[in-house]
């Protein structure tokens, strides 16, 4: 049976678009970096990427708009985490693929 078949097309859509957003460098380490820590604010991701408050913060925002991420206010601070945890299959491929080439 063919994937599309298999999948819903609004499914299969909505999953076309989150590897699309993921695939870039930056938002490919947050997924890496949130499969390790289930939880993190955004200056926690800013400071474990060294990346500037702005640029975070901008890749958070498009991943949580596309799907990616889900996010949690707690006071002052932001929690982000992956919508899918399963997203941490999709790094460790990435992982075993290039050891490969």
């Amino acid at each position: 049976m063919v994937l599309t078949e298999r999948i819903q097309a609004a499914k299969l859509l909505s999953a076309i678009n989150m590897l699309k957003v993921i695939a870039h460098p930056t938002r490919l380490a947050i997924v890496d970096l949130l499969t390790e820590n289930e939880r993190m604010t955004i200056l926690e991701v800013q400071g474990a990427l060294n990346l500037e408050q702005a640029i975070a913060s901008q890749q958070i925002t498009l991943m949580e708009d596309k799907g990616v991420l889900i996010s949690e206010k707690v006071g002052r601070n932001k929690y982000v985490s992956l919508r899918f945890p399963k997203m941490k299959k999709i790094v460790n491929c990435l992982e075993n693929c290039c050891n490969d080439l």
